[in-house]
């Protein structure tokens, strides 16, 4: 019942009991002998003898069987989800859900689990599975959903979906005309073909037709593709049938970087034209005779190169007060040199930190295509690192982007053969 007071009849109550500690699940009943019969010809027929039962065969894991007050029970030693095991009749508690029907109108409708959840049937079509660490063994036609932990499909993905807010999503059969996308996880396919696919790193056997966004992409053979990564790494690439191949290198917006690095420099340019010019004034003022004289005498008497006589010393002083005004503005001068080559120094560390700070927004961005094999276009397509990562969009988002992009640039590559081999950095030197 939903808060409406309406029904959901897509989804079923209490589907997969959960049961606490110690609680008894059996109670083994005596065995009782059966009843003399007749047949029509008046022949007595002596029922056959009870059949005992071992309560320890049908005890599975996270089950005791205990003797309470003269009855054998079987019961339960830890909290968890209750199993049963048609095939080998045990019984079972653990923290996993695990159903062996398959996900159907008619076997359970929709699926909202708080615990981990194992399905050996299929997913059917239109169906809705929600829960943490999700595993199916058989073909998926609906809607796979974790909250977190890993989503693992052991056969195929067909026209529904697979995505998580946390965790890795593996398909190790087809996954075809899917979405597959995981905010913060691996995306490990064998084959997808038509599907819409993003995640922190993407690694594909083989992809054709499909749309991929991704921090990190490495795929074996890639036909009709539009992939945009900032890491994009590429055995075999050329375009399937009336699709063509895009390849996008995504490379974070570092126009603020660069904006920054000007206005340092400028600021150094500042402080080096004003050390310059006070520079400039105290070559003039040393330069002038009379200062260039008592400067050359007294830097000789300091280091004791020459001594002076006593009637040497009155002039000396004399001489010292004559010039008294330009030595101090000499100092002056002097203090203001060394400030604005301070300020400049600083600046020009600045600079150089926040080109250190541009390179690490880079990163690795980097397309690697070892084989083309058909017409395929390569480009450089800018976005802002600020909005968070490039491919937390929707799957319509998702199309628009990688095949409606037009990009002002020329692309860095675009031909019917050869190999790609380029870099952010590199570019940048």
């Amino acid at each position: 019942m939903l808060a409406n007071g309406r029904f959901d009849l897509h989804t079923f109550q209490n589907r997969f009991p959960q049961v606490p500690a110690r609680t008894r699940l059996l109670k083994k009943e005596p065995p009782t002998p059966g009843v003399r019969g007749f047949e029509l010809s008046g022949i007595v027929l002596e029922p056959p003898a009870p059949r005992d039962l071992e309560m320890s065969s049908v005890a599975g894991e996270g089950t005791v069987v205990e003797h309470i007050d003269g009855d054998d029970y079987l019961v339960s030693s830890v909290e968890g989800f209750l199993n049963v095991d048609s095939s080998s009749k045990r019984i079972s508690i653990g923290p996993k859900i695990i159903s062996r029907e398959g996900v159907s109108v008619r076997t359970t409708g929709n699926l909202q689990l708080k615990g981990e959840f194992e399905e050996f049937g299929d997913v059917q079509e239109q169906r809705l599975v929600e829960g943490l660490n999700i595993t199916v063994h058989g073909d998926v036609f609906g809607n796979i959903s974790s909250r977190g932990g890993s989503i693992s499909l052991q056969k195929n993905l067909m026209g529904g979906s697979a995505s998580n807010a946390d965790g890795d999503i593996r398909v190790k059969g087809v996954a075809s005309g899917a979405v597959v996308q995981t905010k913060n996880g691996e995306v490990v396919l064998n084959k997808a073909q038509n599907c819409v696919i993003t995640g922190t790193r993407v690694v594909i056997t083989e992809a054709y037709n499909c749309e991929i966004m991704a921090d990190e992409v490495l795929i074996r053979v890639c036909e009709g593709c539009a992939v945009a990564a900032r890491k994009v790494e590429i055995e075999n690439a050329g375009p399937r049938k009336q699709a063509e191949m895009l390849v996008h290198v995504l490379v974070p917006d570092t126009v603020k970087y660069d904006q920054k690095m000007q206005e340092l420099r400028q600021k150094a340019a500042q402080f080096a034209a004003q050390a310059d010019k006070r520079q400039a004034e105290l070559d003039a003022i040393t330069g002038e005779p009379d200062v260039r004289n008592y400067l050359t005498l007294a830097s000789k008497v300091r280091k004791q190169e020459v001594a002076l006589t006593a009637e040497q010393l009155p002039l000396f002083e004399k001489m010292a007060v004559q010039v008294g005004p330009s030595l101090r503005v000499v100092g002056k001068l002097s203090l203001a040199v060394k400030e604005a080559r301070v300020q400049q120094q600083q600046m020009e560390e600045q600079v150089a930190l926040v080109q250190k700070q541009k390179l690490s927004v880079i990163g690795t961005a980097r397309c690697t295509i070892r084989h083309i094999t058909g017409d395929t276009v390569v480009r450089k397509t800018v976005f802002n690192p600020d909005l968070g990562p490039a491919y937390h969009y929707t799957p319509k988002e998702v199309k628009a982007r990688l095949r409606a992009a037009v990009a002002a640039d020329a692309p860095l590559f675009s031909g019917a053969f050869g190999a790609v081999d380029w870099s952010a950095t590199a570019d940048l030197n």
